[in-house]
Formats: C-alpha cells, sequence, structure tokens
C-alpha cells in the first residue's frame, strides 16, 4: 500500500498558519515526521491562501529535507505548474493530484501530466459532477484511461479514485465504492486510491470508520491511501493488512515495526 501523508494541508488551520508566516522549522519537521512514519509521498495543498506563491515556498522548504516524492494536490493548473516547475531532480517521480473529465483540468491540467510524464490520480467526475452509480464512474474510468492511452500515456503512473462519498449519506455509498474498485483493477487493470475520511463524514467516531474502511479497501486491493501517516492505529492496520494480505513476505515490515514500536493496539 502506497500512503500519501496528507498533513501539509493549507485547509489545516495550524498548517496554514506555518505556510502563511512561513515557519520553515514548523513544516519541515511536520513533513519529516510524517516520513518517519511512513509516508512515501507528501501531499502538498495550498489552495488557502495564495496558492501559487505558497506552493513553490511549500516545494522548496519541504525539498530542502526529504527527498521523499511529491504529491501536488490542487485544481489550479498554475499552482500544479509552479510546482512542477520547482520540483528539484526527476519531476517524473511527481504525482499530480488531480485530473478528471471535467474541461478546463482536461484543457489545463492533463498538458503538464504529459509534458512531464508524471504520474497523476485520475477522478471519476465530470463537468456534470460526480456520477451516481458504479457504472457511470466505470464510463469515466475507461474514458480517461482512452485519453491518457491516445496520448502514449504510461498507464502504470495512473491511479484512478472512485471518489467513495459519505456512507452517512447513504447505505450504499461503500459498497458503490467497492464494485469501482473491483471493476478497475478487473477490467481496465489500472492503480486505485483513495482519501478517507470522506466515507465518515457527519458519523461519530470517524476515525474507527477510516480505519475499518481501509481494510475492507485493501482487501479489494487498493493501491494507494491518501491518509495521515502520523496516526499511528492507521498506519498499524496498513501494516497488518499487507502482512494479512501476503503483500509482506514473511512478515519483514510487519516485525521491523514491531521491533521499533510502530504498532499500536
Amino acid at each position: 500500500m502506497l500512503i500519501i501523508g496528507e498533513k501539509l494541508n493549507s485547509s489545516i488551520s495550524s498548517v496554514r498558519q506555518f505556510i502563511n508566516d512561513r515557519d520553515t522549522a514548523a513544516i519541515q519537521d511536520l513533513a519529516l515526521r510524517q516520513v518517519a512514519a511512513g509516508a512515501d509521498y507528501l501531499d502538498l495543498n495550498t489552495a488557502q491562501g495564495d496558492e501559487v506563491v505558497n506552493m513553490e515556498w511549500l516545494v522548496r522548504t519541504v525539498q530542502e529535507v526529504t527527498d521523499t516524492p511529491i504529491c501536488i494536490d490542487s485544481t489550479s493548473a498554475a499552482a500544479i505548474k509552479k510546482g512542477l516547475e520547482t520540483i528539484s531532480g526527476d519531476r517524473s517521480k511527481v504525482l499530480v493530484n488531480s485530473v478528471s473529465l471535467e474541461k478546463n483540468r482536461i484543457e489545463e491540467v492533463l498538458p503538464l501530466v504529459l509534458e512531464y510524464q508524471c504520474s497523476v490520480i485520475g477522478l471519476t467526475l465530470d463537468d456534470n459532477g460526480i456520477p451516481k452509480t458504479a457504472e457511470e464512474r466505470m464510463v469515466l474510468s475507461e474514458s480517461l484511461v482512452e485519453i491518457l492511452s491516445k496520448q502514449n500515456y504510461d498507464l502504470t503512473k495512473l491511479y484512478i479514485d472512485p471518489l467513495v462519498l459519505p456512507q452517512a449519506v447513504s447505505h450504499t455509498n461503500v459498497s458503490m465504492f467497492f464494485q469501482c474498485l473491483n471493476d478497475i483493477k478487473r477490467i481496465l487493470k489500472v492503480k486505485t486510491v483513495s482519501g478517507l475520511s470522506n466515507i465518515s463524514f457527519n458519523s461519530p467516531k470517524r476515525k474507527i470508520l477510516n480505519r475499518h474502511f481501509l481494510t475492507l479497501c485493501m482487501a479489494f486491493d487498493m493501491d494507494a491511501a491518501i491518509l495521515d501517516p502520523l496516526d499511528k492505529k492507521i498506519m498499524t492496520s496498513v501494516i497488518a493488512n499487507d502482512f494479512l494480505l501476503g503483500k509482506d513476505r514473511f512478515g519483514k515490515k510487519f516485525l521491523k515495526a514491531f521491533r521499533g514500536e510502530l504498532l499500536e493496539e
């Protein structure tokens, strides 16, 4: 399971303040703690504020202390472009979050992904919004794969997010999401990803729901998750599930985490 650390997001009030104050030490500490906890990518989002200027500063600040790959998280093509231009090192290792079938993202964000040949999260979303059925979301997934294929894009770099909606809104939201995961993996044979927090929106004990949702997603062979790596219980779930699903041969990672006292019951 690929872990995309979600903590460097300007929607979090403390992080927004760190960015506004240009608090380099606080940002770098948060980046390093996520990496130490197991983050494979660091998601950077500066939407709350002067997005383009802040994205450049945030990328530079994080890359001063770690070479962990960056996930540039924005709906703004200008912010994504600035992030890609600022990245030092191999830009093809960047993950862009995200592209969709919305007209502006196809016209403005997709060309950047193709130019740098970086990995990308593809959303099952178009100008009509998020489809209400798994079948409609598959149609969008197929369209996205077709568009990228015609551009000779390496589909091993594509992660499709079927966009889970809160279970509190409809009792079918989780089962529909799992149908999407299954169909995308079986038919399109590309990678899948999801954030976890939407599933528990408007529900109590959200962290419990997020953890169990993650376990089920991993059973459906989801490849990546956007989550809080500083949450020891959810990282314990990731490590234990990888072991139980046969993706951690001989339990090497599980035993390493045990010896490092990283597992929490």
